[in-house]
């Protein structure tokens, strides 16, 4: 079985993102969001590519895209979107 690590963290803009980019990117790692809201600027996924130097196929398609830019349970709300907690499993 593979190392898997969870970065989490509380509000916007304390660097999740950036700190998940040099991680994986150190790791030579794969990157996965499962729930992306907001998606009208640059998303994480976007991000992350761009700051890890990984290759698109280490940066893995989010399972949700959510367009309102809130936490994912009120963003889903907003968007009329169910999430579905058995499809947020892990890729691969």
């Amino acid at each position: 079985m593979s190392t898997r690590i969870v970065v989490t963290g509380t509000d916007t803009g304390i660097g999740k993102t950036v700190f998940s980019a040099a991680l994986a990117g150190a790791l030579d790692a794969f990157y996965w969001k499962p729930v992306q809201a907001g998606i009208e600027e640059e998303t994480d996924r976007d991000a992350v590519q761009r700051l890890s130097g990984l290759s698109a196929e280490r940066v893995l398609r989010e399972t949700y895209r959510l367009k309102t830019p809130a936490s994912p349970h009120l963003a889903a709300r907003l968007d009329g979107v169910t999430i579905d907690p058995g499809a947020l499993a892990l890729p691969g």
